[in-house]
């Protein structure tokens, strides 16, 4: 694994050189500053594998730095790692939604280090194989017209769409998450009712196109709170809110829906596909559920998003 670490304390990147030294990791790079770290990767003859990224550095900070490296094609599934003293929710939050897929707090833990840099580079090797494949498989779309396919229960990742992350990252931000940010949380899922079926008939590029445009169309709708949304699967949408205070109701669902129709997703052939949305009951942890941070995702889950679902018919308009 080629890591780049990047940190403006000089000792800071000792200690990180000789935690990943000790965890096995030796071809690592290191940079005091954003602008050192672009030069890294401009000029390295190997792509890097991993980053390690400090939030809090004059000039350019870790979290525009993540930005940047997110918009460069060859590191837009590369494990980013944001290692900070900093604990105040908001930086948490502007890490993952800049792209980062976990985060480390000062004084770091080097054996806890080493396990999630071997997470990382897991992932690392599975994005790599994924990047193959969506390489095959935009090679497959210019000679056939088709895409390669993905399960309709995959969470895939949507790429290029602000707030928006994976999985894999929603479940280490909210694992990053104090007690206190938790029970300050809410979270709620929005459906595409039928995605199954819709999945079954279009192409899959088409069935991408429509995910990520209705991604798109949840955060406009939420553009007013701090919030991240990852796609689980099946058509579903869970969002987490920062902040008791949003109130999340039919306004909500209605202020999506509205952006869906005026820019509905379009499909190869030119035609376009209304999207309708179910919305779930929002989920606010008590202080029974918000030790266990994970609720926030898996509980939204467990709603009846069907139409005839208990209250869907008031929390949904469907067209």
């Amino acid at each position: 694994m080629k890591i780049l670490i990047v940190d403006d304390d000089d000792f800071a990147l000792e200690l990180l050189g000789s935690a990943l030294s000790g965890a096995g990791y030796t071809d690592v790079t290191a940079a005091s500053s954003g602008e050192e770290a672009l030069g890294a990767v401009a000029h390295t003859d190997t792509p890097f594998d991993i980053f390690l990224l400090d939030i809090q550095m004059p000039g350019m900070d870790g979290i525009e730095l993540c930005a940047r490296l997110r918009k460069m094609a060859q590191y837009a599934s590369t494990p980013i790692i944001m290692i900070t003293a900093m604990q105040e929710r908001r930086f948490i939050d502007q890490a993952f939604a800049a792209g980062a897929m976990d985060y480390v707090n000062k004084p770091f833990d080097p054996i806890e280090l080493g396990v999630r840099i071997s997470l990382a580079a897991r992932l690392s090797n599975q994005a790599k194989k994924v990047d193959a494949y969506a390489t095959e498989a935009a090679s497959l779309k210019a000679r056939t017209g088709m895409g390669a396919a993905f399960g309709v229960d995959e969470p895939i990742a949507l790429r290029d769409v602000p707030r928006v992350i994976s999985m894999t990252a929603m479940e280490n931000y909210l694992l990053r998450l104090t007690y206190w940010m938790a029970i300050k949380s809410q979270s709620v899922v929005f459906s595409i009712p039928g995605f199954r079926e819709i999945h079954a008939r279009i192409d899959p590029s088409d069935a991408y196109d429509i995910l990520s445009d209705t991604a798109a169309a949840i955060t406009v709708g939420f553009k007013h709170t701090d919030h991240l949304v990852t796609y689980v699967g099946n058509g579903q949408f869970v969002v987490v809110v920062s902040g008791k205070n949003t109130v999340i109701g039919p306004e909500t669902l209605w202020s999506i829906e509205a952006n869906l129709e005026q820019d509905p997703p379009l499909l190869s052939s030119g035609e376009e596909c209304p999207i309708r949305l179910v919305m779930g009951e929002v989920f606010s942890p008590g202080i029974w559920s918000a030790p266990n941070r994970l609720n926030l995702l898996l509980r939204p889950l467990d709603a009846d998003l069907s139409p005839a679902g208990s209250g869907a018919e008031e929390r949904a308009r469907i067209w």
